[in-house]
C-alpha cells in the first residue's frame, strides 16, 4: 500500500473531530468525577446515612446468627451472609483469637495480624451472641462505594454521549453534503443536463462534485457539438444536391439532344460532348470533395501525429503548391518566418490542407492580383495566412466542402481555421499549436 500516511484531507478532518471529541468527552467525565465526589464526600461527612446503614448491616447479622442458631464455627453459613452483602468486612473474635474474617480484599498474608487479639479499637467491637458463646465482631463497611461506581458509570455514559454528538455535530455537515450530491446526480440521471453540481469546500467531497459537474458540462458540449455537426452536416448534403443538380441536369440535357440526335450539324455534336465530359469532371469533382469531407470526419479519433521542423515542413508545403500556379501566371508574395519551431501534426492530414487551399485559389482567385502568404509564430501558435483578390468572373462553389475539410482537419488537430470575405478580398487565417524547438 503506497498511500501516504494523512493524505486525504477527509481523513485529516475526521481524525481532528476524534480528538478533539475525545478530549472534550474526557473533560466532561473529569469534571462530573470531581464534582460528584465532592457531592458525595459532602453528604457523607455531613449525614449520619453511612452510620445508620452499618447499625442496620449489625442488627441484620446479628438477626441472621439468632435465626439460624450458628455457632463461631459455621463459616460456611456466615459466609453466605458475607456474600449477600457485598459491602461490609467481618472479623469474629473469641477468646481473643480470629475465628473468622470475610476480608476478600487482603490476601492469606495479611490473615496474621488479626489472627491474635483484636488490634481494632474497643469501642468499634460489638458482642454477639452464637451458640458456642459470646463472641467479638468488628465490622467493616464500604456502603459508599456503592455510589461512587454509579457516579462513574453516569460520568461514562454522559461522556460516550457527549463524544457522540460531537462526532456527529462535526459529520453530519459532511453527510448533509453527500445527501445533496446524491440528489443531483438523480437529477441529471433524470435528463435535466443544465442542473449545476453545488462545490462546496476543499476536500474529496468537493473535488468528486467538480469532477462531475465537469464531467456535466462535457457532455453536454459533445451533445452540443454533435447537434452543430450534424446541421453542418445536413446543410452540406443540401447544398451539395443543388451544386451536383445544377450539372447533372445539364448532363441529361446534353445527352439527351446526342441520343436523339436533335443537333443540327457535327460542330454542334462535338460542344454537346464536350460539355458533357465538362459537366461529368464537375460531379466527379463535388463527389470526390464529398467522399474526402466525410473520410475525414469519421476518422477524427485515429489522428497519428508526428513531430516536424516546422520552418522546413511549411517552406516545403507551400513551394510546392505555388509551383504549378506561378506556371498559370499566378503572383505570390510570401512573408516566411524566422523563428524556430516544431510542429506535431500528421503529415498527410495537413497536406490536404494545403492542397484545398490552393485548389480553391487556382479556381477563385484573381491571378492578374498577388496571392499574399504569410505565417509567423505568437504566442506559442503558428499563424498561416493566405490573402488573394476574388475572380468574379467564376461562380463559386456554394458548398465550400474543401474548406470545410481544411476547418474539420485543423480542429482535429486542436487548432483554428477562419475564412473571412470582404469585398473582393479572401482570407483565410490558419492557427495551429507549435512546439518551441530547443
Amino acid at each position: 500500500m503506497n498511500r501516504k500516511f494523512l493524505s486525504s484531507k477527509l481523513e485529516v478532518k475526521l481524525i481532528i473531530s476524534l480528538l478533539f471529541s475525545f478530549f472534550i468527552s474526557i473533560c466532561i467525565f473529569l469534571l462530573i468525577q470531581t464534582i460528584g465526589d465532592k457531592i458525595l464526600d459532602n453528604y457523607f461527612n455531613k449525614s449520619s446515612f453511612l452510620v445508620n446503614q452499618k447499625i442496620n448491616a449489625i442488627s441484620e447479622f446479628k438477626q441472621y446468627v439468632s435465626d439460624n442458631g450458628l455457632s463461631t464455627n459455621d463459616h460456611e453459613k456466615i459466609e453466605n451472609w458475607a456474600r449477600k452483602n457485598k459491602n461490609v468486612n467481618l472479623y469474629i473474635y473469641m477468646n481473643n483469637n480470629l475465628v473468622y474474617y470475610s476480608n476478600s480484599y487482603n490476601d492469606a498474608t495479611n490473615y496474621e495480624q488479626y489472627k491474635e487479639s483484636p488490634i481494632f479499637p474497643s469501642n468499634t467491637l460489638i458482642d454477639v451472641p452464637f451458640t458456642n458463646g459470646d463472641a467479638k465482631m468488628h465490622m467493616e463497611c464500604f456502603f459508599e462505594y456503592k455510589y461512587y461506581y454509579i457516579l462513574a458509570f453516569i460520568g461514562i455514559a454522559i461522556s460516550l454521549i457527549c463524544f457522540i454528538l460531537l462526532i456527529l455535530f462535526f459529520i453530519n455537515k459532511k453527510i448533509t453534503y453527500i445527501g445533496i450530491i446524491e440528489n443531483e446526480i438523480k437529477i441529471l440521471e433524470g435528463g435535466d443536463l443544465n442542473y449545476q453540481i453545488t462545490i462546496n469546500g476543499n476536500d474529496e467531497l468537493s473535488s468528486l462534485s467538480k469532477s462531475i459537474d465537469d464531467m456535466r458540462k462535457s457532455f453536454i458540449e459533445r451533445l452540443e457539438n454533435e447537434d452543430k455537426a450534424r446541421l453542418a452536416n445536413s446543410e452540406l448534403i443540401t447544398a451539395l444536391s443543388h451544386d451536383l443538380r445544377t450539372p447533372l441536369t445539364a448532363l441529361v440535357g446534353y445527352l439527351d439532344i446526342i441520343e436523339y440526335k436533335k443537333y443540327k450539324t457535327e460542330e454542334n455534336l462535338k460542344n454537346y460532348i464536350h460539355n458533357s465530359r465538362e459537366k461529368a469532371y464537375q460531379i466527379k469533382y463535388l463527389s470526390d470533395k464529398l467522399f474526402e469531407y466525410f473520410t475525414v470526419f469519421n476518422t477524427q479519433e485515429n489522428l497519428e501525429l508526428e513531430i516536424f521542423n516546422g520552418n522546413e515542413l511549411l517552406e516545403q508545403l507551400i513551394q510546392e503548391q505555388i509551383f504549378m500556379l506561378e506556371n498559370n501566371g499566378f503572383l505570390f508574395d510570401i512573408s516566411s518566418c524566422n523563428t524556430p519551431f516544431s510542429l506535431e501534426i500528421n503529415l498527410i492530414s495537413l497536406q490536404r490542407v494545403f492542397d484545398n487551399i490552393f485548389s480553391n485559389l487556382s479556381k477563385y482567385a484573381d491571378k492578374f492580383k498577388v496571392i499574399k502568404i504569410n505565417y509567423c509564430v505568437n504566442n506559442k501558435k503558428l499563424f498561416v495566412t493566405v490573402e488573394n483578390h476574388i475572380n468574379n468572373t467564376k461562380s463559386l462553389d456554394s458548398t465550400c466542402i474543401g474548406l470545410k475539410t481544411c476547418k474539420v482537419i485543423t480542429e482535429m488537430h486542436k487548432g483554428e481555421f477562419h475564412i473571412t470575405k470582404k469585398d473582393d478580398i479572401f482570407l483565410i487565417t490558419l492557427i495551429l499549436n507549435i512546439k518551441q524547438a530547443s
